[in-house]
């Protein structure tokens, strides 16, 4: 009997709440619901799943082991219980999946280890390995050491930064109710779960008298009821699940709430969504590649592996977002904790926008503070709604801001204090606000920081020149006399540009949307001659500017349309350009083949140059020595990742597969894909009949004989190839025909064609718009690179390296369809 086909493999968080691990009253471990859970998560395991459990209960099961009959009220006494009952709830789990012989790792953690990035990093890191290896990492924040209240959210907030942290697809809630409620269902029997959440600010803007106007079919949120439902033995409730959706959501991760009581249910929500349900799971955050359907309950049968309808098992589910925040940003905003708030001028915060300010804060731009902090702790960095003065004192402020900049030096910024007294010192003379009636709602956000100052230092120096530092704050004597007044600031005002041309609006539009900015408006115009005007509308002055244009349909313009572009912001002082070209115009001329050819590639590398073009990201070029016609930076990403993660989900036995090229010239791209695979590769011949010039295929190296054959290819024009070769692979034996190819260009395609061929299907990236092709063609699946371009983007403006995007974590992501 052959196994039962299950979905895509994902990345699953699952949390568990004190009530669901310890008896509420006797504080006896739950060991049906714990083994239910055990189960479970052995189960997911064996499916392929990589599991995450982050566990509550160590004060409760320390009381039990004390005897003591509710939880104590000082800080003192629950780290001593969260201290004598750690070590016994982790004893309890391993012997628990020990009896299945699953390993697991305990990973404690506090505000100060995911506040501090370095340390961020760390746990990063270890999760992966974890995973990895295969073992279950077993979460719980290190109540022992808290330097301040049990406040996590009954460890759901840990749970959701959990789910950021390793990218993953779901984050399962589970709690004493079945789902989120539109009042309490303990109290109020006509209580109504609501099935999906699409806007969670709506649970607390929209009234009760809302809900009779919608039903709970439909993605409409109504008045909940958050403040009824949490226990005696934990710190959260509905609230604490309803602000850890919110974090996990704007991560990309799709968030349930469902009862401990069934935690077998995870496994059936998981296969409910994988076959075809509402597709709530986004392209980038879930398991799912498919666009929405109609409802939650409805089901497409074309994705189901049986004709049986499936029942929805009882949950609430918050939908991920389809931009989600990425990594440093999802940190900065969700684990950088403020504890009051630097207000700044325009002037500084127009330098500060920068990346050459480095982030240095000098007392001379800021204006005032709200709220009392000690030194090392964080703080908002803000500015007035509404500021004043005219755009010349700005530009004044902005000037003496950066010639104030330029005479200091920088330093490292420290997590302790700067000066001879405590961090804390003064903070009782602190006035916590600059002007009296000034209040959060007069401010705008726009960074975040660790101070090195105290608020009431920062009142004393605030507006001075660094030279008075050190006689203001009395440490004239100090080695650090001389430093300046700095907040180590992850400043998050987002100077990335982004522009596009005719070829592919549509791409660019979606790669701004994932990087959460605006495409600059461009206007690009033909006159009736045929020369080509454009017109920029929105600054980019000391910008980092990415043009996203392809070399496709009229590839000439669309060259012509870059080059001005790049001219044109050139000109305008943009500090850096980038051409982002997915498919690289007249890439096939990259050598002198016969006399007097051509080797338009090195030309159009010149034109670029030449335009004032600092840097190029493209993808899958058909020649990497064309990254040597250029003398600026050229980053070559590769779809390759994106192939693989597409044959292990979409491909069944895949592991029985064997990867063809149906060319000399594509060796070396299809025996790494099969050495990554761990499968056999193929290489077909080109051949022409000496008599009818006919051309032909055969086989060189390899056997496709009763195996699914995946042709690999950079690029697909005229379709000839792919046909000889399809057939030539029919002919052979081959038990069916996948064709993955990088460019669709099919300029001369008769996408008809592709229809009789034997192939399963023609599967294409969208560097080269694929809308008018696939509606001609059912067998062509089209591959989104919006997420792979818009990481490049987002790595290339923070100087991070994109070497992660050709690596394990890129083909273990899910894979985007259109």
């Amino acid at each position: 009997m052959s196994s039962r086909r299950h979905g895509p493999p994902c990345t699953i968080v699952i949390k568990l709440g004190s009530s669901s691990i310890v008896h509420e009253t006797t504080h006896q471990p739950l060991l049906s619901t714990l083994s239910s859970v055990v189960e479970t998560v052995v189960n997911l395991r064996s499916k392929g799943h990589k599991v995450v459990l982050v566990s509550s209960g160590a004060i409760a099961v320390g009381l039990k082991r004390m005897e003591l009959p509710s939880r104590p009220k000082n800080l003192s006494g629950k780290q001593a219980l969260a201290a004598i009952g750690q070590g016994r709830l982790i004893a309890l789990w391993d012997n628990l999946f020990g009896q299945l012989g699953q390993p697991i790792a305990q990973v404690l953690l506090t505000r100060g280890d995911i506040s501090d990035r370095t340390r961020y990093l760390n746990a990063v890191n270890t999760f992966k390995e974890l995973l990895h290896m295969g073992v279950v990492p077993i979460v719980n924040e290190n109540d022992t050491v808290s330097v301040s209240e049990i406040k996590f959210g009954d460890n759901d907030t840990l749970s959701a930064i959990t789910s950021s942290m390793i990218h993953a697809d779901y984050l399962f809630l589970l709690t004493d109710v079945d789902g989120l409620y539109t009042s309490n269902p303990r109290k109020d029997p006509d209580a109504k779960l609501i099935q999906v959440v699409d806007s969670i600010s709506a649970i607390r803007s929209q009234g009760k008298s809302f809900f009779d106007q919608f039903p709970t079919e439909v993605s409409c949120i109504v008045s909940v009821s958050t403040t009824t439902l949490g226990s005696s033995l934990g710190t959260g409730g509905m609230e604490t699940k309803i602000i850890a959706a919110e974090i996990a959501t704007a991560a990309g991760v799709s968030t349930v709430i469902l009862s401990s009581k069934r935690p077998e249910n995870i496994s059936n929500i998981i296969q409910y969504y994988d076959r075809g349900s509402s597709k709530t799971p986004q392209d980038n955050g879930g398991p799912s590649h498919s666009k929405p359907s109609s409802g939650p309950n409805s089901v497409n049968p074309s994705r189901s592996s049986s004709p049986t309808p499936l029942i929805r098992p009882l949950h609430t589910i918050f939908t991920a977002s389809p931009s989600p925040m990425r990594d440093l940003k999802s940190w900065t905003t969700h684990t950088l904790f403020p504890s009051g708030s630097v207000i700044i001028d325009t002037g500084a915060h127009h330098v500060l926008s920068r990346r050459e300010s480095g982030g240095r804060l000098l007392a001379a731009g800021v204006t005032g503070v709200i709220g009392a902090f000690a030194s090392g702790q964080a703080v908002r960095i803000v500015i007035r709604r509404y500021p004043d003065g005219t755009a010349s004192e700005t530009a004044d402020r902005e000037a003496a801001y950066t010639k104030g900049l330029e005479g200091t030096r920088p330093t490292t910024p420290t997590m302790h204090t700067l000066s001879r007294s405590p961090s804390s010192a003064g903070l009782e003379e602190t006035s916590t606000l600059e002007e009296p009636g000034l209040s959060m709602d007069d401010v705008v956000e726009v960074g975040r920081g660790l101070a090195n100052y105290n608020s009431a230092q920062i009142l004393r120096v605030k507006g001075l020149n660094s030279s008075y530092l050190p006689q203001t704050l009395g440490y004239a004597d100090s080695d650090l006399a001389d430093d300046i007044f700095t907040i180590a600031t992850m400043y998050h005002n987002n100077s990335i540009r982004i522009l596009t041309g005719n070829s592919h609006p549509e791409l660019a539009q979606a790669v701004a949307e994932r990087l959460n900015v605006p495409l600059v408006p461009v206007t690009v115009k033909n006159f009736s001659n045929g020369e080509i005007n454009v017109k920029i509308s929105e600054s980019v002055r000391d910008e980092d500017v990415f043009i996203i244009q392809s070399g496709c349909s009229d590839v000439n313009d669309n060259l012509m349309e870059l080059l001005i572009l790049i001219s044109a912001c050139k000109t305008a002082s943009a500090r850096r350009i980038t051409a982002v070209i997915p498919c690289f115009p007249y890439a096939r001329m990259d050598k002198k083949d016969k006399s007097r050819a051509p080797i338009t590639a090195k030309l159009v590398a010149n034109m670029l140059t030449v335009a004032g073009c600092d840097h190029v990201i493209t993808m899958d070029l058909h020649a990497s020595q064309i990254q040597g016609f250029f003398d600026i930076p050229v980053d070559n990403l590769f779809s390759e990742p994106l192939m693989i993660s597409y044959i292990k989900r979409n491909i069944p036995n895949w592991r029985e597969c064997i990867i063809v090229s149906p060319d000399a010239g594509g060796a070396k791209r299809v025996t790494a894909i099969a050495d990554k695979l761990n499968v056999e590769f193929a290489l077909i011949h080109r051949a022409r009949d000496g008599k009818s010039q006919s051309e032909r295929m055969d086989l060189l190296v390899g056997d496709v004989k009763d195996k699914v054959a995946i042709l690999v290819d950079d690029m697909i024009d005229t379709g000839n190839t792919l046909t000889l070769a399809a057939r030539t692979l029919n002919e052979k034996g081959a038990k069916a025909v996948h064709a993955l190819i990088s460019h669709g260009l099919f300029s001369e395609t008769n996408m008809s064609l592709i229809e009789t061929l034997p192939i399963k299907e023609l599967v294409v990236t969208n560097t080269i718009p694929q809308n008018v092709h696939a509606s001609n063609c059912n067998k062509l699946v089209t591959i989104d690179i919006s997420p792979t371009i818009a990481e490049s983007i987002r790595r290339t403006h923070n100087g991070e390296s994109i070497s992660l995007l050709f690596g394990e974590w890129a083909e273990a992501r899910e894979v985007p369809v259109i």
